[in-house]
């Protein structure tokens, strides 16, 4: 999971517009790389050319230099953790909402988005700082009292070998710069968008 930050006026355009998505997630001096001659070429005779993607003009109001945050696998183990005082059947943290469920609920999907795991979600500013408040009331102990390696392995957490004590310690290294991150995007007044992946 990798989350960007935003403007406001950004996540409204990838709402509205959502194949611009991909151009998003891009870096701004992104340009696409040629193919030789010689590659179409053999992929024809190969019988598997495909031309590359189009890819969307991006226009000057779509921000794509915010700091981004790349939660790796940790993601799922975050979500549980978080989410574990409202869950109440198992599997149900993909259904509780923000500011707990704000990793796979907050914010409106940007439909159309999807490459692979689900639509990309737009998260406003206002929602980004109703999870720092929580963030910042939650401390990795708190999180870390949570911490139940059979309901997590009953639940299919990723990655799943919750009895390894190296697991719980890979997850706490991701949440103080997940902390951090929420922080910093609330501090400059930005939103986020949400890429599972």
């Amino acid at each position: 999971m990798t989350l960007k930050q935003a403007p406001a006026a950004t996540l409204d355009l990838l709402v509205e517009r959502p194949e611009l998505a991909v151009v998003f997630w891009m870096r701004p001096d992104y340009t696409p790389p040629k193919q030789p001659g010689w590659v179409k070429w053999l992929a024809r005779m190969l019988g598997g050319y495909t031309p590359p993607m189009e890819l969307p003009e991006a226009p000057p109001e779509l921000v794509r230099d915010g700091d981004k945050l790349d939660l790796d696998k940790s993601w799922h183990a975050l979500q549980w953790l978080l989410t574990q005082p409202l869950s109440r059947s198992e599997g149900d943290e993909w259904e509780i909402p923000p500011p707990e469920g704000f990793l796979l609920s907050a914010g409106e999907a940007i439909e159309g988005s999807d490459h692979g795991y689900g639509d990309d979600r737009a998260v406003p500013p206002a929602e980004v700082a109703r999870f720092d408040d929580l963030l910042q009331r939650m401390s990795w102990s708190d999180l870390r009292a949570r911490f139940n390696a059979g309901a997590m392995t009953a639940a299919q957490v990723f990655p799943d070998a919750w009895g390894d004590p190296n697991e719980i310690e890979y997850v706490k290294g991701f949440y103080d710069p997940l902390r951090q991150f929420i922080a910093r995007t609330r501090a400059e007044s930005l939103g986020v968008v949400i890429q599972l992946s």
